[in-house]
């Protein structure tokens, strides 16, 4: 009789560990997010981690004229841990006028396009984005479900430039990592 209940005892606070935390969990973890106007095309742009799995990017359209056109090119490095090699995908092009479009298909071009449309305030449903106007991105994440669970624990950089009317308007670059972690509320609490 007191054996199991030392048993019982000896084994409690491992048990209420395993069940709080529960199955780890890879996200996309993100570190640091730097954005640059490199021409008129945007007037105003403002980007913040809102926490390690959320940010925000809010971007105006400029005075001279409408965006017909507007799209991403990106890139992609990987530094898989414990790994000299660097992987980079290339030429991921995301097209900002045509996002029902391709959000559907399960790739990581596929994941972007989901996060995106999960997250933008104001887009139109198709080109133009109106002059003098006021886009966002709020609070982009990926969803656990969405990140594929095979992959190893690796740090990342996205090198983004957006484009409007096939003129470099912006460039974003956004460090961090995807891990596998059992407990995410420390991720998730807001940094502001």
């Amino acid at each position: 009789m007191f054996r199991k209940h030392h048993i019982f005892w000896a084994l409690a606070p491992f048990m209420a560990i395993s069940l709080a935390g529960g199955d780890p969990k890879t996200l996309i973890v993100f570190d640091t997010i730097d954005c640059a106007i490199k021409s008129s095309v945007f007037s105003k742009v403002v980007c913040q981690l809102y926490s390690r799995t959320e940010f925000t990017v809010f971007l105006t359209v400029g005075e001279r004229k409408q965006a017909d056109k507007v799209y991403g090119d990106c890139e992609v490095k990987l530094f898989p841990k414990r790994q000299k090699k660097i992987t980079r995908i290339n030429n991921l092009r995301l097209d900002f006028c045509q996002l029902k479009k391709h959000s559907e298909s399960r790739s990581m071009l596929g994941m972007y396009y989901l996060a995106i449309r999960r997250s933008i305030v104001g887009f139109p449903k198709k080109c133009p984005f109106k002059k003098n106007t006021t886009y966002g991105i709020k609070r982009l994440h990926f969803d656990w479900q969405e990140v594929p669970q095979y992959l190893p624990e690796t740090n990342y950089t996205f090198r983004g430039k957006i484009y409007a009317n096939d003129e470099l308007g912006l460039e974003i670059k956004v460090t961090g990592g995807y891990f596998k972690v059992a407990n995410d509320a420390a991720y998730r609490k807001p940094l502001l």
